[in-house]
């Protein structure tokens, strides 16, 4: 089968198209003909080594976190799925990437697509409505009338956060670049800020919850942001704000929470829920065909991308 791969750590000039042995389905698994795959910070953190614990260092590698496909076979013991159904998903393995023709992904972390969703607005929103699912309810538990902040508002899992917690019944601050500020408006925040403008702690302002989706606010600089009782959520968790969080945490009325995001089909059927109900919109997306997903990952990591960069790997 066709496969986006490479056979050493280092930056997106190693990727090549190869071809590599097709997988076969195992029990309680899909296998799944890939049609679009969504590009995350988290891809070149693994492409570059520095998850290496993690991801391991055997070769070769091929990139991308989530998908949206079509189920080509269903493994013994799966049920609610067949042959034909059009899902997206999050396998959430830094061993195995999903840029490949063919990919097997556990049942339990697939969910149908809704009906009008295209494959490029379905790997927009998999690994991202997730991140921000699971961030609102079960990191931060965002409740009706929090004053919530995010930090770093127009990529993907930003603008999902902006939209779920309105849902919710939070007031919604969005921080951006002058760019993005229509995006957030249009996407539901209550209020914008330009951070290039006016720095944060000028804002006179406190919220209940601060969620940093631009890793540059450390939760030292947060709290000055943060009610007496707020929680400040970071999205890239290192060693030492892990173990500051657990060690030092009991003992702060202001919070330092971390998101890992798990897969979850259970999830992603809710969030395709309200697709399907036009309450959730999928975040804007520059589209790359797979030709160029070279050029997808160099887009990513320049940054300033309003929504996702996504792959689009057959038409």
């Amino acid at each position: 089968m066709n496969a986006l791969t490479y056979s050493r750590f280092g930056g997106p000039e190693l990727l090549q198209h190869t071809q590599q042995p097709a997988p076969r389905v195992r029990a309680h698994h899909l296998l799944i003909r890939v049609r679009a795959v969504s590009v995350n910070p988290i891809d070149g953190k693994i492409r570059r080594g520095e998850l290496r614990l993690l991801s391991g260092a055997r070769f070769p590698k091929s990139p991308g976190s989530d998908f949206a496909g079509v189920v080509e076979e269903v493994g013994a013991g799966v049920e609610g799925f067949s042959v034909g159904d059009r899902v997206f998903g999050f396998p959430g393995s830094m061993r195995e990437g999903t840029l490949a023709e063919l990919i097997t992904v556990a049942a339990t972390s697939v969910a149908r697509i809704p009906t009008g969703l295209d494959d490029v607005g379905a790997a927009a929103v998999s690994m991202v409505g997730l991140a921000a699912l699971q961030a609102l309810r079960d990191v931060a538990s965002v409740a009706p009338g929090e004053r919530v902040l995010v930090n770093g508002a127009t990529g993907g899992v930003g603008l999902m956060l902006i939209q779920l917690a309105r849902s919710r019944g939070a007031h919604v601050t969005a921080v951006t670049s002058a760019a993005g500020l229509d995006v957030a408006r249009r996407f539901g925040a209550q209020a914008v800020h330009d951070y290039r403008a006016r720095p944060l702690a000028m804002l006179g302002e406190r919220f209940d919850v601060v969620f940093d989706l631009s890793t540059k606010l450390s939760f030292a600089e947060a709290r000055g942001l943060l009610t007496p009782r707020g929680r400040h959520v970071g999205f890239e968790p290192s060693p030492a704000s892990l173990i500051a969080s657990k060690v030092l945490g009991p003992f702060r009325s202001q919070k330092q929470l971390l998101l890992v995001t798990r897969p979850s089909g259970r999830d992603l059927a809710d969030l395709a829920v309200k697709l399907q109900a036009g309450e959730l919109l999928p975040p804007p997306a520059e589209v790359f065909e797979l030709s160029d997903a070279r050029g997808a990952f160099e887009r990513s990591e320049r940054g300033g991308v309003i929504g996702k960069v996504v792959i689009r790997a057959a038409p």
